[in-house]
């Protein structure tokens, strides 16, 4: 069992170390298929000056995304910029300059957990048919429905990166179900995690980090960690609604 916790641990750093230094490549969800054009009005590509995108995100409202907080982790805000408003990161959209930086005060306290941040921009977004905020859920998600994840992510580790968007439907499973198949230390993944598995070859990927998980038009789910990428493990994102008391209050705390 350690050594399978040292193995995940080791994934992780890859990752993590491969969203805080982003690549010029971009890349997508693995398994799914291109987005349709306005589709997911409320993805965004959390991106550096000159190095592209590297994470997703959602809208919230006029001055608010909703990311991971592993995507901002020693980034400086001013270094950040928020594309919105297209499918494509090579073409169109709107770009937006970041400001302020939250990450919640408990992030990766125990490990993998509370991984979670909002990001203020410094003018507000002018929304459109291409451009829209998402409401988030207050309500806990049930297993074994069907979510949709949005994203720029590879097609797997070292894979191709396409420039448009990528979608995927896929299922919930318990807590209980999701801790038996990854074999985790069960300090790992708890209430504040919702897990999806639906089959090898379907699933997120580096580069989704932060985007979004949607059930029934309402944001229940930020990409946060699992076993790059779609191996026919389970991937896990900070639940929403969990969190839904600290992102109330740290945006009417600093609007």
């Amino acid at each position: 069992m350690k050594a399978i916790i040292t193995v995940l641990a080791v994934i992780s750093a890859i990752v993590d170390a491969q969203c805080k230094v982003p690549s010029r490549q971009h890349n997508r969800v693995v398994g799914g298929q291109d987005a349709e054009e306005s589709s997911a009005p409320y993805q965004i590509s959390l991106q550096l000056a000159d190095r592209g995108h590297f994470c997703g995100g959602s809208i919230l409202n006029e001055r608010w995304i909703l990311t991971a907080a592993h995507c901002i982790k020693e980034i400086d805000a001013a270094d950040l910029e928020v594309l919105a408003g297209t499918n494509n990161l090579q073409e169109g959209g709107q770009r937006y300059r970041v400001d302020r930086l939250f990450s919640h005060s408990r992030y990766n306290r125990p490990q993998f957990h509370n991984d979670i941040a909002l990001v203020h921009l410094a003018a507000p977004i002018r929304f459109s048919s291409k451009i829209k905020s998402i409401e988030y859920s207050e309500q806990a998600l049930p297993a074994n429905v069907t979510v949709r994840l949005t994203g720029w992510g590879m097609l797997d580790v070292w894979g191709p990166s396409p420039t448009q968007l990528q979608t995927i439907d896929l299922r919930t499973l318990t807590n209980k179900d999701c801790k038996a198949k990854l074999m985790l230390n069960p300090h790992n993944v708890d209430i504040g995690h919702v897990c999806t598995l639906t089959k090898k070859g379907e699933g997120a990927c580096n580069g989704d980090s932060g985007g979004p998980l949607v059930f029934g038009n309402k944001l229940v789910g930020v990409v946060n960690f699992g076993m790059p990428c779609a191996t026919g493990m389970p991937d896990m994102f900070a639940r929403v609604s969990y969190y839904h008391d600290w992102i109330r209050t740290t945006i009417a705390n600093n609007s």
